[in-house]
Formats: structure tokens, sequence, C-alpha cells
């Protein structure tokens, strides 16, 4: 979709400011001062409320000030301060002072926070015409290698994991728009949001507020046949510049996400956290920044959406298609990707019983081969399936190398009302010795949930350049084999293209493998010799933890793989003499 003709139809009703706004700095700011605000509590009408200064709290962060404020009007008395509010211009004797921006959970007074307006300017001096194109760096705790290992154990990281403690005074930041299950709330868990479902407005009768100071706006996180907004008020307008919230969305820096105007069909008051009910109307632009401060946009711009499109085959007598356009966000993409899949099987696949579900799929990124999906999950809880792909693309999106560019990720899903799923049994050795050279039998007993048994032989070919000595027979599926490795420091990459190697190659858990390690230097489990794995990738190492010693402790001597049309558990291991 094409904004800019749109955005520029707005522009023309804008007041234009040639020069910074005039502001009332933080140390002229008295207890006991009154003044007003603008915000939108209904509709697209811009209204004002009043307040009065209870005092300034110095250093809220190093170097950062917030003004206490109590606020009255419209329906702040039964609402407290509402999630919604944040950014709304404040002023004492018409000079800005700041943007509301926080609040108080199970307030009974509508008491609030105020960033002021020197720290949302100074951090939102330079605002970028062009999207960024690098991956901005926002895991400086975070090693890339947690992330993989994650990624191929099949696990999202938690937004707690990825961005910290959350500000406890911050407004919650309301998501809008389709009501979503708890298996996709829960994927949001540690982020400071509350989900509202509400309707889209169509048809051309919404109201969309004036792109002026106290009117709303709503940043699109996703749309199709599901939607999702987070909706605030702007701040501050000068040309095409504009300041929104007051706080971060994500604090990410230079972003490009897509920006809306928005109307609010209600307010809706809680004992715990009012918000306002907004909805995104037309495009007007793209945020281009985000700081601790604020955000800040352009506007007639354009943000790019990823898209994705799920096909969900229901036990083979129907196919339904989803299309989806996410925000490209690479925190936000792969929960957003999550969030999809698993509404999509609550909505349409059983919430009770047996279950088996089998994905297929690719995520097609610009410059590299596509990364394809596969993966089988029995069982009653689809959340499994959901954080699988999620994992996947946070190790794409988070990776330090460069900003992928999505040109698509096509999902198949396959909903069967059975429990496809085998375990591991038992494991055998023909014999307990193996020379160097020969082939080494390995039979496996596989147990259905309904108890039948089959056996399967892996033939495992022993290396000559195998040493003498002890070895060990490691026989599971995918995931117990990632989760039997014990360190993550030794996952090595060095640009987007092993990352997308690593994923291709990545253990199934819908194949059983057979692995016979030793104690060598060599590549470890994520190796090439793992299913085309690249040689920089190593694992299985070191026994005295120091983070700089890179000598692998083991290494993969021979493999075998069984493909099977179902799920696999279990890990069992053997030892071996090599001669």
């Amino acid at each position: 979709m094409r904004l800019v003709a749109l955005a520029l139809a707005f522009l023309s009703l804008i007041p234009l400011a040639a020069q910074g706004p005039a502001t009332l700095a933080v140390s002229e700011i008295r207890a006991g001062m009154k003044g007003y605000g603008k915000t939108v509590f209904q509709g697209g009408k811009i209204e004002r409320f009043e307040f009065e200064v209870l005092g300034v709290q110095r250093n809220a962060a190093p170097g950062k000030s917030r003004i206490m404020v109590r606020a009255s009007g419209g329906p702040l008395a039964d609402t407290g301060i509402l999630a919604g509010m944040s950014g709304s211009p404040c002023y004492i004797d018409g000079k800005l002072i700041g943007a509301l921006s926080t609040g108080l959970l199970f307030e009974k007074e509508a008491i609030g926070g105020i960033t002021p307006i020197a720290e949302m300017l100074d951090q939102l001096r330079d605002i970028p015409e062009i999207a960024p194109s690098r991956t901005p760096l926002i895991l400086p705790k975070l090693e890339p290698p947690k992330v993989l290992k994650a990624a191929l154990s099949g696990k999202m990281l938690d937004f707690q994991s990825l961005m910290g403690e959350a500000d406890p005074q911050a407004l919650p930041m309301t998501l809008v728009g389709s009501s979503l299950g708890p298996e996709a709330q829960r994927l949001w868990a540690g982020l400071p949001v509350a989900f509202a479902a509400a309707p889209v407005l169509s048809g051309g009768r919404e109201e969309a507020s004036p792109l002026e100071p106290g009117g709303m706006a709503a940043i699109t996180l996703m749309q199709g046949d599901l939607d999702l907004a987070a909706a605030g008020t702007i701040t501050f307008v000068s040309g095409k510049r504009v300041l929104l919230f007051g706080h971060q969305l994500f604090n990410l820096g230079s972003v490009d996400l897509p920006l809306w105007s928005a109307t609010v069909a209600s307010t809706v008051a809680s004992y715990q956290s009012s918000f306002k009910m907004a909805m995104p109307v037309a495009p007007i632009g793209a945020l281009r920044l985000d700081r601790s401060s604020g955000v800040a946009g352009i506007l007639g711009a354009e943000a790019r959406m990823v898209p994705l499109r799920i096909g969900l085959n229901l036990a083979g007598k129907r196919t339904l298609n989803f299309r989806f356009e996410l925000m490209d966000h690479p925190v936000a993409t792969p929960a957003l990707v999550a969030t999809a899949v698993a509404q999509t099987l609550d909505a349409h696949t059983r919430g009770v019983g047996l279950q088996s579900l089998s994905m297929q799929g690719n995520i097609k990124l610009a410059g590299h081969p596509a990364i394809l999906i596969e993966n089988v999950i029995a069982d009653l809880n689809p959340s499994r399936m959901a954080q699988y792909i999620g994992a996947m693309l946070q190790a794409i999106t988070l990776n330090p190398f460069e900003k992928p560019v999505f040109e698509g990720i096509s999902i198949t899903i396959k909903a069967e009302e059975r429990l496809d799923l085998s375990g591991i049994a038992g494991v055998r050795l023909l014999k307990a010795r193996a020379k160097r050279g020969e082939v080494l039998p390995v039979l496996v007993t596989l147990q259905n949930i309904q108890g039948v048994r089959e056996t399967a032989t892996f033939n495992i070919q022993v290396p000559s350049s195998a040493a003498k000595g002890k070895a060990t027979l490691m026989v599971g599926d995918g995931f117990s084999l990632m989760a039997a490795d014990p360190d993550e420091r030794m996952i090595e990459v060095s640009n987007l293209g092993d990352v997308v190697r690593l994923l291709n190659g990545a253990l199934r858990n819908n194949h059983a493998y057979a692995l016979l390690v030793q104690a060598q230097p060599g590549a470890g489990l994520r190796g090439a010799r793992i299913e085309g794995i690249p040689p920089t990738v190593a694992s299985l190492v070191s026994g005295d933890g120091a983070s700089s010693d890179n000598k692998l402790q083991r290494r993969i001597v021979g493999r075998a793989v069984l493909p099977l049309d179902r799920e696999v558990r279990g890990l069992s291991q053997l030892d071996v003499e090599i001669e």
C-alpha cells in the first residue's frame, strides 16, 4: 500500500511550526501550578483536561526528571489516567511543559507523570528521513548463541529476557483489535501490554482525530485476518515531523514502523488500569525513532510490512487460507507471527482431546536461500507450534550482522485429531566394540501412544579417522539432542548467511538421530556433519568453563538419520569401544 499520497492530503490540514514550541523549563515549575492538557476521549475530538502540579521528581532516571500532576476533567474522575493518554501535551501559561507519560496501577485519583519536553526534543532531535538499513543494537547483554540455542530447541525467548524489566510506573501499552486467546496473550508475557478486543471501523464513517497536538495516532502491529494496534497521543508537530507518547515503544533507536491516524471508540474504566479503546483509521506516515523519552515519525513516509500466509488443512477435509501484514520489527515480528499461528489454531482446531499438528513452509529473505520450515507437534496444546516458528524468526531478526529483508513468510499446517507420537523405548547395540572403517548397526525400539512397538535399524559408518578408545552413542530426537548439549558459547556465526544455513540444517523433532561422539577436536552437534550445518558452528565445549577456551571437547565421528511421519521424543546414550 502506498502511503505518500494519502499522507500529503492530510498535511494541508496540519498547523506547521517553523520553530520549536514555546516551552517552560523544569526548573521553573513549582508545586501548586495549574495547567491543562489535550487529548481525545471520544471519536476524533480533541478535548482539554486540567491538572495541578504536585511536584517534580528529580532523577527519576539518571539525568531525567518527571513532573507529577493530579489531573481532572472528562472521564478522569472515574477512570484515572488512561492508557492511550501517553503523549498528551501539557501546558502551563500556554507554554508546553511536556507529555503525560506515566500513571499508577490501581489508582483512586488521576495522578500521573509528565516527561519534560526538553528531554523529548533532545532525544528526538534528529529524525531520519530514510528507514534504517541495519539491525538496531538492542541486545547488549544477550549473546547471539543464546538466541540460536533457543531457536534450535524450538523455544522463544520471552520479552523479559529480551528487553529487561519494564518501568513499573509506565502505563501499559493497550493493544486493541482482534480478541486474542490465552495462548496468544502468553506470548507477550514480560512486556507491559494489555489486550482489548475492539471492532475495526470500516466504511468511511470513522472520525480520525486531527494531526495536531492532542490528536490520536496508532502504530499498526498487524492487519489482515487479525488486527492489532497500539495507540497514543501526539505531543508536537512541526512540518512533517511528529513527536508522540512521551515514553519508549521498545527503545530501539532507529526503526521503521507504520503510523496511522486513530479514533477513540470508548474509554474503559478499570480498577487496575483504565484505557482508551482506540483504533487506527488511515495511514499517515512512518515511525522512525524510538527513544526512552518518546517516539518520533515522518508524516508522508512509508513503512514496509512483512507479508504472512497461513494455510490450515483440517484433516484433509477442507483448507482455510489466511493472510496478514505485520510490522517489520526485530523484537515484535517473531511474536506477531507466533500470535497469528496460535490464534489461528485456537480458533479452528479442537481445544481438548488428542491432536497432532504438522507444519511445513518457508521464510524468504532477500539475498538468501529460503529457510525451510518443518515440524510436527503431537500435543493437546498448539502453543509449541507457535513457539517453534517464533523462535526461528528470533534467530533471524535478532542477528547482529544485518537487517533481514523479508520477502514473505508462508506456512501450511495440517491438523489431525489423533496423537502422532512415538517415544524411544530402547536402544541396543549388536556389539559393544566396533572397528574403524566398519558399519556399526544400532537397533532402536519406538513405541507409540497406544503401546505398539516397532524396531528400526541405524547403520553408522565408523570412519577410519576415528580415534581408538571410548565413544558415546547418542540416540534421540533433534530437540532432545539439542537440550543435551550443555554449552551455548561455541555457536559461531559470522553473517546472516551462516544463520540461514544453521536454521536449514537444524535437527528436527520428526527425525530420530543416532550420533557417535568422541572427545576429540572437531565439529560438535551443530557442525557440518549433522544435516548440512556449516563447519563454523561448533558445540559441546570445554571442561574448565573458561569463556576464552574455544577448544572442542567432543565431536561427531558418525551419524545416521531416520525420518518419521510423526513426532518422536526421547534420548538414550550408550558407551562404545572403538578399536
